[in-house]
C-alpha cells in the first residue's frame, strides 16, 4: 500500500527541488500528482476485475515491478516532461493497491477478524508519508533529490522477493457465473465511492501543497515542512490501525465515517490559521488531519470487503478506489490555479474543508439505506 502511493507524497515533500530544478509552476507542480490518479483512477476498475480474475498475487508482482521502475526513471529524468511520463507509468501500480490487499484480507481472514489487518494494511500507506517526510525529505538536503528518490526504489524491489516468499499462491479463478452482489450492497458502494471522491478531494490538495504552504506562508524550512507531513504520516499510521481494529467491534460503520469528516473539516481550517497565527498551529493541525482525513480508509476498505463478499471484493475495491483517485485527479490542479489566481491560499483551503463538510450528507445516504449484518465474532453492521 505504501509503495503504491508513495510518488503522492515524495512529489509533495520534493515540491521545492522540483521546482527550483525545472523551474515549474504551482499548475506544473500540482499536475505530476494529478497525472499520477488520472491514470490510477480509471485503471482502479481495469485492476479490481484483473485481481478478481487473475488472482491477487500476480496482480501485486505486476505492481511493485511498475514502481520500481517508475521511482527510477523520475531519479534520472533530465526533464519535467519525462518526470510527468514516469508520474504516468506509476499511475499502474496506485490503482492496484487497495483491489489486491482488500482481496488478500477477504480471502484468508474470516469476518470479525479483518478489522486489526484492515487498519494495519492501510498504515501502510501512511508508513511511506513518514519515511517522505522523515529520511526523503533531509536525505534530499544530504545527497540531492535525485539521489534520495532513487535509493527509495530500493523498497518495492525488495517487495517482489517478500510476495513470492510469503504471499500464497493465488486460487483459481472464480467461474464466470459467480453470484452478482445484492442490490442493495451495490448502492452502498456506490456510497462509499462518493465519500471516497470526497476524501480524495480534501486529501490531494494536502499532500500536493502542504510543504509548499508552510515554506511560503509560514516561513519554514524545507525540513520543518517535512516533519509536519511526517507527523501526518505518524498519527495516520497509528489511527488507522486503531480505526481498523475498533470499528469492527461497534455497532455501524456510519459513525466513524461520519466523524472522520467532520474532524478533517476541522484539521484545515487549522492549516489555514497557520498563515495569521503562526507556524505552530502546523502541529496540532497535522496530528488531526492525519487522525481523520487520511484514516477513512481503513474504516471505507472494511465496509467494502464486507458487503461484496470475497469473490467480488477485487471489483468492489476497484470502485471506490476510483472514486477516490478521482478526487485526486483535479484537486491539485484546481488548487494550485485558485493560488496563483488569488495571490494566497485561502479561498483554496475553504473549498477543502467544504469538501469534507460535504461527505456528511453522504454517510446520512447511507445510514438510511443500510441494514444489519453481523460477522463471525464481531457486531459490526455493513452500513
Amino acid at each position: 500500500m505504501g509503495s503504491g502511493t508513495y510518488l503522492g507524497y515524495a512529489f509533495g515533500v520534493l515540491g521545492p527541488d522540483l521546482v527550483a530544478e525545472f523551474d515549474l509552476s504551482r499548475f506544473q507542480l500540482g499536475l505530476l500528482t494529478t497525472v499520477l490518479f488520472v491514470v490510477g483512477g480509471p485503471l482502479s476498475l481495469v485492476a479490481g476485475r484483473a485481481t478478481d480474475h487473475f488472482g491477487a498475487r500476480r496482480v501485486m508482482l505486476v505492481a511493485f515491478t511498475v514502481t520500481t521502475g517508475a521511482v527510477v526513471g523520475i531519479a534520472i529524468s533530465p526533464g519535467y516532461p519525462l518526470v510527468l511520463a514516469a508520474a504516468a507509468v506509476a499511475g499502474v501500480a496506485l490503482a492496484a493497491g487497495n483491489p489486491v490487499t482488500n482481496k488478500l484480507v477477504a480471502e484468508h481472514l474470516p469476518r470479525g477478524s479483518r478489522g486489526l489487518t484492515m487498519g494495519g494494511k492501510q498504515a501502510g500507506v501512511q508508513v511511506g508519508a513518514f519515511l517522505a517526510g522523515v529520511v526523503l525529505a533531509p536525505l534530499a538536503v544530504s545527497v540531492g533529490w535525485r539521489a534520495a528518490l532513487g535509493w527509495s526504489a530500493v523498497i518495492p524491489a525488495l517487495a517482489i522477493v517478500v510476495v513470492l516468499a510469503v504471499v500464497p499462491r493465488d486460487p483459481p479463478p472464480p467461474h464466470p457465473c459467480a453470484a452478482l452482489p445484492h442490490s442493495r450492497s451495490l448502492h452502498s458502494v456506490r456510497l462509499l465511492m462518493a465519500y471516497a471522491f470526497l476524501m480524495g478531494t480534501g486529501v490531494a490538495a494536502v499532500n500536493a501543497y502542504l510543504p509548499l504552504f508552510l515554506v511560503e506562508r509560514a516561513g519554514a524550512s524545507p525540513g520543518v515542512a517535512g516533519s509536519v507531513v511526517a507527523t501526518i504520516g505518524l498519527v495516520g499510521i497509528v489511527s488507522r490501525v486503531s480505526w481498523g481494529w475498533a470499528s469492527e467491534r461497534m455497532r455501524s460503520l456510519n459513525g466513524p465515517l461520519l466523524a472522520l469528516g467532520l474532524g478533517a473539516a476541522v484539521a484545515i481550517a487549522l492549516i489555514a490559521a497557520v498563515e495569521p497565527l503562526g507556524l505552530w498551529v502546523a502541529w496540532p493541525a497535522a496530528a488531526l488531519f492525519g487522525a481523520s482525513a487520511i484514516t477513512w480508509n481503513a474504516v471505507g476498505m472494511l465496509a467494502v470487503i464486507t458487503e461484496s463478499g470475497t469473490r467480488r471484493a477485487g471489483r468492489a475495491s476497484g470502485v471506490v478506489t476510483f472514486g477516490f483517485y478521482i478526487g485526486f485527479v483535479a484537486s491539485p490542479v484546481a488548487f494550485g490555479w485558485l493560488v496563483d489566481r488569488m495571490d494566497g491560499y485561502l479561498l483554496a483551503w475553504g473549498l477543502v474543508a467544504a469538501a469534507f463538510l460535504a461527505t456528511a450528507p453522504v454517510v446520512a445516504l447511507r445510514s438510511r439505506s443500510s441494514r444489519p449484518r453481523v460477522g463471525n465474532g464481531g457486531a459490526v453492521r455493513s452500513g
